[in-house]
């Protein structure tokens, strides 16, 4: 490659367009009497974007307080394969600098913005794509590609807000169910616990049952020892009674009883013999 002779010249670069949803690059570069940049601008335009980057390298050290070569740069950078998106985009902001001509900050900012519409960032992209039309406010391909933009944004904020939307009903959902679990297993616990209670109870009362039978046997075997006391102690005492020694006049009446046992035998004997029977009052004791 030659060393430059002069300082570069250039033509307005074409602006890009986007074609099937996303930005394509620009259709005509810079071209210059210095030897890289020509090299560099018919390997561009050969489809060489490769070839074209090491031309505009060479040309960027020879120059480098030349923006123009750098918006050069960024164009074989976007187009190469695959394309090295990160590095065009700081070519890019190079060749947009405070000192570089309007249509080169205009063209780079255009571009810059086409490389954060590549990465979905609209709100980068607009701003840069704005940047653009106000230095160049009548390039109708980057008003296109703001329009576009817009629309992009606007759709990804309302994706967004849908996703937080649903987000947001997600853990409504979720909260909810943790809540509808939570209630669940407390009242789980209740019905265990009253059910518990419930046995508690019900062995207490059997307990109860079990100590008022048991009291209750208790009490029949108390009564039936005093039943069978008092009846011992009654059976005691006619036996006592009847080894006592008994007193005259109970004796006499004892005999007056056999005696009148024996001599109403004796009449009834008489009776049936036909004898008679002598009056009662004699006695021979």
């Amino acid at each position: 490659m030659s060393a430059p002779s002069t300082i570069v010249s250039a033509t307005l670069v074409a602006l890009v367009l986007l074609e099937g949803g996303g930005p394509v690059d620009p259709d005509s570069f810079f071209v210059s009497k210095n030897g890289d940049v020509e090299d560099g601008n018919e390997l561009l335009a050969e489809g060489k974007p490769a070839d074209a980057l090491e031309s505009y390298n060479d040309a960027a050290r020879s120059l480098p307080d030349r923006n123009e070569v750098h918006l050069n740069r960024g164009l074989a950078l976007s187009r190469t394969e695959p394309a090295q998106t990160d590095q065009a985009m700081q070519a890019f902001k190079l060749a947009s600098a405070a000192g570089s001509p309007d249509d080169v900050r205009a063209r780079a900012l255009a571009n810059l913005g086409n490389g954060f519409f590549l990465k979905e960032d609209y709100q980068a992209a607009i701003r840069n794509y704005k940047r653009s039309l106000m230095i160049s406010p009548g390039n109708r391909d980057v008003a296109w590609n703001l329009e576009v933009a817009m629309q992009r944004q606007e759709q990804k904020e309302e994706q967004q807000k849908e996703e937080q939307q649903k987000e947001q009903q997600d853990q409504q959902d979720k909260q909810d169910e943790q809540d509808q679990q939570d209630q669940q297993n407390q009242q789980d616990q209740q019905d265990q616990q009253d059910q518990q209670d419930q046995q508690d109870e019900q062995n207490q009362q059997d307990e109860q049952d079990k100590q008022d039978e048991q009291d209750k046997q208790d009490e029949q075997n108390q009564q039936d020892e005093q039943d069978e006391q008092d009846q011992q102690q009654q059976q005691d005492q006619q036996q006592q009674q009847q080894q006592q020694p008994k007193s005259r006049k109970e004796i006499e009446q004892i005999l007056d009883a056999l005696d009148n046992n024996q001599d109403n035998l004796t009449k009834n004997r008489n009776r049936r013999r036909g004898v008679r029977v002598p009056a009662r009052g004699f006695k021979d004791w």
